[in-house]
């Protein structure tokens, strides 16, 4: 997948674009993304158009935390099959182009937009006065397809990058997970930790330091699946700033990988988080954690055994 940010300057031709944030990579999202993976077996280069940070965060100054980074979003949007996809800078300028010259001078001229699939609430432009009517007027005058994709509705409620947000700072991933094509993750390399976990508790641990503004669920023990070089593992993973650990604190992911012994330092790995077991806590001593974190990791073995088949393998 051509990954094109930090530049103004592409050009593109015969595409079917996709436009949106795209934050919490949902089923809804996943219907506009089918429809670009059908358009590009028909010889179109299936491309989504999205922008460098969340454009509240320059039009209201504050600091809105995201579901996945940049390096998350684009390795969902590569296992996809996704051609080509755009941040495009959110600059002042930019976020003054009228919704006509964003289609005309952006998506018509440089990205060669053949085909255009929205979400029907989309919004664009300058005060994102554009919209699904003025999609429908400016296709026929400039001779581009448009689809429209309703919003979907599990349950009877709107699957919405705002609601998985309001669940996982709830800690509820599985309401979270049930709403995305795939759980919630933390995608990273694995950093060198205090050692505490192998040398003195007698668990190892693989350590990541998420990017400031990911947004994380509140602290805490969670039951984990592990992607490490296409393959899969399960462990136990802990977010945040190791209470009974002394020294300086930063928030972090801690996971203990069922039956694993690699070296993994400076590798890349996908943690994903499928239930919430119990909050962050401060015991009275090392002893104190050491019990906990292998009562933490029996609950574990015994969940993904039930839910998920897995048979841990104590000689591998």
């Amino acid at each position: 997948m051509e990954y094109i940010h930090n530049t103004e300057k592409f050009q593109f031709r015969h595409t079917v674009v996709a436009l949106g944030k795209f934050d919490g990579m949902h089923k809804g999202h996943q219907l506009i993304f089918d429809k670009l993976i059908e358009y590009k077996k028909q010889g179109y280069q299936a491309t989504v158009f999205s922008f460098d940070r969340p454009p509240l965060n320059m039009l209201t100054h504050k600091d809105i935390r995201v579901i996945y980074t940049h390096k998350e979003k684009t390795r969902l949007l590569s296992e996809r099959g996704i051609d080509v996809y755009i941040e495009h800078p959110f600059t002042d300028e930019f976020s003054h182009l009228s919704p006509e010259d964003f289609v005309k001078k952006v998506l018509l001229e440089k990205t060669g937009m053949e085909v255009l699939v929205v979400g029907d609430d989309c919004g664009f432009g300058y005060k994102r006065r554009g919209n699904v009517e003025l999609l429908e007027k400016m296709s026929k005058e400039y001779n581009f397809k448009l689809i429209v994709i309703p919003k979907l509705e599990l349950e009877g409620e709107i699957v919405s990058s705002t609601r998985i947000r309001s669940l996982l700072k709830e800690g509820n991933v599985m309401e979270a997970n049930r709403l995305m094509e795939t759980p919630f993750f933390i995608y990273g390399p694995v950093v060198h930790g205090n050692q505490i976990g192998k040398e003195v508790l007698g668990i190892p641990t693989a350590n990541q330091v998420p990017e400031e503004h990911k947004l994380l669920p509140p602290n805490g023990v969670y039951v984990s699946r592990i992607i490490y070089k296409d393959q899969t593992y399960y462990g136990i993973s802990n977010i945040g700033t190791k209470p009974t650990i002394e020294g300086k604190k930063h928030m972090g992911v801690e996971t203990y990988i069922f039956d694993f012994e690699k070296n993994i330092y400076h590798k890349e790995i996908c943690v994903e988080l499928l239930y919430f077991k119990r909050p962050e806590m401060k015991f009275e001593s090392l002893d104190a954690l050491s019990q906990q974190m292998h009562t933490d990791a029996q609950f574990g073995l015994e969940y993904v055994k039930k839910h998920y088949g897995y048979i841990s393998n104590p000689m591998k």
